[in-house]
């Protein structure tokens, strides 16, 4: 066994990464792309005559998966709550940050708008009249909470 470790070349572990490759074109989400990259690494090392004991090889390829997972995750983390898609059933949660005139007078802070083939219930702070310049700035439900620009 230990004469086998002993023979790995820089080819195998260029194999291993392009396996690692194939398997997250299988549906990884991204997380075998710093693993077969610190094979690529390893593979590279060796290639150029750094690397020579098989034991470094594996300490080496799992601190760099390590690395990369880390890495990978921090920068990846955030990417599903800046993703317009978690509110693609929530058509209020669409609407925030639309600028629009206000067609008719809010009264006691309570009314309704049309917005596109819509009717939205509205609710405002004050009274707000018609020719308002207004802003959507939250929803609850299918409430929409607007200001005065």
């Amino acid at each position: 066994m230990i004469e086998q470790l002993e023979s790995i070349t820089y080819w195998h572990w260029i194999v291993l990464a392009i396996v690692l490759l194939a398997g997250e074109a299988l549906g990884a989400a991204g997380l075998m792309i710093g693993i077969s990259l610190s094979a690529f690494i390893v593979a590279g090392l060796m290639a150029v005559g750094l690397l020579h004991d098989w034991q470094i090889q594996f300490l080496l390829f799992s601190l760099f998966s390590v690395l990369s997972s880390v890495v990978f995750w921090k920068f990846f983390k955030n990417q599903n709550e800046q993703d317009s898609a978690r509110i693609i059933n929530n058509r209020a949660a669409q609407l925030i940050g639309r600028k629009l005139t206000l067609q008719a007078d809010i009264d006691h802070g309570q009314g309704r708008i049309q917005i596109g083939d819509t009717l939205w219930k509205v609710s405002a702070e004050h009274d707000l009249h018609a020719g308002a310049l207004i802003e959507i700035y939250s929803s609850e439900g299918m409430t929409l909470h607007i200001r005065e620009v």
